[in-house]
């Protein structure tokens, strides 16, 4: 027996028959069916979040969609997933499954210890809207994986902005930001590259860089250099330097993600 009864509006076990359901809504006058399915909105968000644990959660604002309930979920046996849900009229307007390519490290089967899921609100400036770094975090054994998916505003609605995550190491990084005059805004990301057996794990290396920006509403991949001078994983992001870009590692703005970064320092 379901029964929810606050501002005029009653369900019952027998109104929710699907052809009573039906019926019941037709009969309604406007306002009160608004307030009914914001009402059921809330209802199965509740339910949802009895199965998925929110680890995270912030109240971010957007310049089309306003104030947005922004929440990174992990669930066990299942992958972890970002929620955008409007304050105002509890609409989802997004929500969507982190995944790494291949469906192993973020996957099911990892559940000891299962992967974290955390995210940022980085402000370029006071004329773009927000974008949501999310980053998902393998534990692994002597390094970890990390796998960002970013999030932004385009025409009015949010979207996401890679369809596939992107992958670094501990020793690599993830900036989101103005990158040079030439380049604009746009994503830089970076990760070592291992000479073995010459190199040890973690020592200086020679870095991977590339380089996004955002065309049509997702971000596209423009530039891949690998550096010329080696560097220490702790400024690994000096990198960048060599194509332009002076940029930090973001993923040390989310705190649990912080935590696995210092194994190298």
């Amino acid at each position: 027996m379901f029964n929810y009864e606050d501002k005029g509006c009653h369900f019952s076990n027998r109104v929710t028959e699907p052809k009573i359901f039906k019926m019941y809504l037709i009969s309604m006058s406007r306002p009160r069916l608004k307030s009914c399915v914001r009402l059921l909105t809330v209802a199965v968000l509740f339910v949802t979040s009895a199965t998925a644990k929110v680890v995270e959660t912030k109240v971010v604002h957007f310049p089309g969609s306003g104030r947005v309930i922004v929440q990174s979920r992990e669930v066990v046996g299942k992958f972890p997933e970002m929620v955008f849900i409007s304050e105002r009229s509890g609409k989802v307007l997004l929500r969507t499954l982190i995944m790494d390519k291949d469906g192993f490290y973020l996957g099911p089967q990892n559940i000891d210890p299962p992967p974290d899921l955390r995210f940022g609100v980085i402000y370029s400036d006071r004329k773009t809207a927000p974008v949501i770094m999310s980053v998902a975090l393998f534990h692994g054994g002597s390094d970890d994986a990390f796998f960002l998916t970013v999030f932004g505003e385009i025409a009015g609605r949010i979207v996401r902005l890679n369809a596939d995550s992107i992958f670094a190491n501990i020793q690599g990084g993830f900036f989101f930001g103005r990158l040079n005059k030439e380049l604009g805004f746009g994503l830089a990301t970076w990760n070592f590259v291992w000479d073995m057996p010459a190199e040890s794990h973690y020592e200086a290396h020679r870095y991977e860089m590339n380089i996004y920006r955002i065309r049509r509403g997702r971000l596209v991949k423009i530039l891949r250099r690998v550096s010329i001078r080696k560097y220490e994983g702790p400024k690994s992001c000096r990198s960048l330097r060599e194509i332009g870009i002076r940029a930090t590692d973001q993923r040390r703005l989310i705190p649990k993600i912080r935590n696995d970064l210092d194994v190298s320092d």
